[in-house]
């Protein structure tokens, strides 16, 4: 049986740590998988330290692995990531780079010489909007969406809060919480209420949760009217399809491509817009989203594309 090890932050709370531990607790047909964590949030140096830890595991265990899948965000992670692809490829293992950031297209306009770094790995993206965005700039990609967690369960709609509204992710400000606020405290003497994970903040009409597990997160996704998604920029948010499969409306900045045409999308930061919105927000449509990403079918792309890997691989290498 093959084996892949997927490297990248699946110890830190987030929605790339969620497809790396969607997609190693349900490997391809044929396939093993280990994860490995590349990332720290207790500083710089920590990182580094993590770094060396994922160098060393890689040099002692390099005739264990098939494959290796390094998932990447833009900026410091990319490259450390870089280094660690480098590090794989040296030690005759394929590599894949897997892009989730929703700004990698901005650091790769600026690095000139990503094209020639990236050549010998393969290069997988999370839509068709990404593909034609970095191809130009990065060489050529492949497209496979994220997978939905196949442990979510459509809500009880006659059980749905009415006037709940959450917002999940961290507190960045590229997610929005403020924006979110602005929402709440508008709305929030007709009744609604709003649920924010990533942040201790609470008043009338907000409650801050911190970091919950995903048990709690999914029966929020159950639970509540809208989902919330004031994000500057995504890659392509994990939160937005658990929402649809759950059964949870979901209202998206248009700063995020490829917006399901089943949801609701906002211009960014227009807070009159929103409220709009929301004050006039419909249940979920049907929709085949699910369908789309669902991990049987996700599993199956990247199992072609670990077996085109290792077969170009071994070509290039004759």
């Amino acid at each position: 049986m093959r084996r892949v090890l997927h490297i990248g932050p699946c110890d830190t709370p987030g929605g790339m740590a969620k497809v790396m531990n969607i997609l190693a607790e349900n490997p391809p047909d044929g396939w093993k998988s280990e994860m490995i964590s590349s990332h720290s949030g207790l500083g710089v140096f920590r990182k580094i330290i993590i770094w060396r830890k994922v160098r060393a595991f890689l040099k002692e265990n390099k005739n264990k692995f098939d494959i290796v899948h390094i998932h990447s965000a833009a900026g410091f992670s990319y490259r450390r990531k870089l280094n660690l692809a480098k590090l794989a490829n040296k030690l005759e293992i394929p590599t894949i780079i897997h892009i989730h950031s929703g700004q990698f297209d901005k650091m790769a306009e600026k690095r000139k010489t990503i094209k020639k770094e990236l050549l010998p790995f393969t290069i997988v993206v999370l839509n068709n909007y990404w593909k034609d965005r970095l191809q130009p700039i990065i060489g050529k990609c492949s497209v496979i969406s994220n997978p939905i967690d196949p442990k979510i369960e459509i809500g009880d709609f006659e059980k749905r809060k009415i006037k709940q509204l959450l917002l999940l992710g961290r507190a960045d400000p590229v997610k929005g919480h403020d924006f979110a606020f602005k929402i709440a405290r508008e709305l929030r003497n007709n009744g609604w209420e709003l649920f924010a994970t990533g942040t201790e903040h609470s008043e009338e009409g907000i409650t801050g949760l911190g970091w919950i597990s995903e048990e709690r997160k999914y029966q929020l996704l159950k639970d509540s009217t809208a989902l919330l998604i004031p994000s500057q920029f995504e890659g392509q948010p994990m939160v937005m399809y658990e929402a649809i499969k759950s059964g949870c409306q979901v209202i998206a900045s248009q700063n995020i491509n490829e917006i399901p045409d089943c949801i609701y999308s906002a211009p960014h930061n227009d807070l009159q817009s929103w409220i709009e919105i929301i004050e006039q927000i419909e249940p979920l449509r049907e929709n085949n989203i699910s369908e789309l990403h669902s991990i049987g079918l996700i599993n199956k792309k990247w199992s072609e594309l670990y077996s085109k890997t290792i077969t170009d691989y071994n070509s290039s290498n004759e």
